[in-house]
């Protein structure tokens, strides 16, 4: 008996392994559907909402539909009109940045406080962090590629969103007790996330985007959409979405503004991150602190960034998976923030 429990063990473990070889491998194919899910997920609420307020099902399809495409042709002609224009700027921003830490470094020596300049830009490494948010825009202009292929898959998700509850309600009829219940459960909570973690992007996006045209920064709706993608990253989205901001004031105005940038992003995070995010979404995700962080680095991994944007929906969907069955309920509860019946 003994021996048969090992052997399932190392069966389920290897079958685990060879399921994220695939899905690694797979990622160029799986990476734009992932997103047209998230898409998904966050009209789907504004479709059910506009059907319940006694709007026909067709009209509403048709206006989240505009909507969706409203806002794929503009993130689009966002990105691709500004991102010429910064890679055009590119070289001589990095010699700027440069010759503006040397006069702060100059200008603390001057008052006694003596600093390495070899040491000093051998850890902060400038050039590569300005490097790292050229990445960033690339990466972000790669997905326009498949702009299309998402939003015809996204249009087509919605429409599942109209029969996907019959099916479900015929497979607890074959066999499957309790299933709607539990995929109803699990889908409020994901749409809460969801929706507030949107609302709260939106609120940093705008922030951003104030203080940016405040101290006439380029480009402040690009930093500002950056800001609201970037939210959806735990933990270290919003320290990724103030490098390139930060970096472009002390390319085009110096230290100063600079300074105040980073400290205005600092109050953002701190107010919405810290206050508000935690007050509105309580703690509805069961999912501990720890899973997050570690699920941030492994989607990561699998996915690239796109698997860090949804590191925490996809840990969600995981730890449902484990809920669903009474030998890998245990997983799901290491998953939780609390030891609480799952049953």
């Amino acid at each position: 008996m003994a021996n048969l429990s090992a052997y399932r063990t190392i069966v389920t473990l290897a079958a685990i392994v060879v399921i994220i070889a695939g899905l690694k491998y797979a990622a160029p194919l799986i990476v734009p559907f992932m997103l047209s899910a998230f898409i998904s997920l966050l009209l789907s609420p504004l479709l059910h909402w506009l059907i319940k307020k006694g709007i026909p099902s067709p009209l509403a399809f048709f206006i989240v539909i505009i909507l969706v495409f409203l806002l794929f042709v503009s993130v689009t002609g966002l990105i691709t009109s500004h991102m010429a224009d910064l890679f055009e700027h590119a070289e001589s921003w990095q010699v700027t940045i440069t010759e503006n830490l040397k006069q702060v470094i100059f200008q603390l020596q001057k008052v006694g406080i003596d600093i390495d300049q070899e040491l000093f830009f051998s850890m902060l490494q400038p050039q590569k962090l300005f490097t790292f948010t050229l990445s960033i825009i690339k990466n972000a202009s790669l997905l326009l590629s498949n702009s299309f292929l998402i939003f015809f898959t996204v249009v087509f998700m919605l429409i599942e969103s109209f029969s996907i509850k019959r099916k479900i309600r015929y497979l607890e009829k074959s066999g499957s007790p309790g299933l709607a219940h539990r995929i109803e459960s699990f889908t409020v909570k994901l749409n809460h996330y969801f929706t507030l973690k949107a609302f709260t992007s939106l609120l940093t996006g705008l922030w951003i985007v104030a203080v940016l045209y405040m101290f006439d920064v380029p480009y402040p709706l690009l930093w500002g959409l950056g800001g609201f993608i970037l939210n959806f990253i735990p933990v270290i989205g919003s320290i990724i979405a103030a490098i390139p901001p930060v970096l472009i004031a002390l390319a085009t105005s110096g230290f100063g503004d600079a300074l105040w940038i980073g400290g205005w992003f600092l109050v953002i995070n701190t107010v919405i991150g810290n206050l508000l995010e935690p007050k509105i979404m309580g703690r509805g995700l069961e999912i501990s602190e720890l899973v997050v962080f570690l699920s941030l680095v492994f989607w990561g991994w699998v996915f690239g960034k796109i698997g860090m944007l949804l590191a925490v929906p996809l840990t969600m969907v995981v730890k449902f998976a484990f809920e669903t069955s009474e030998s890998t309920r245990w997983i799901a509860v290491l998953l939780s923030d609390s030891a609480k019946n799952k049953k």
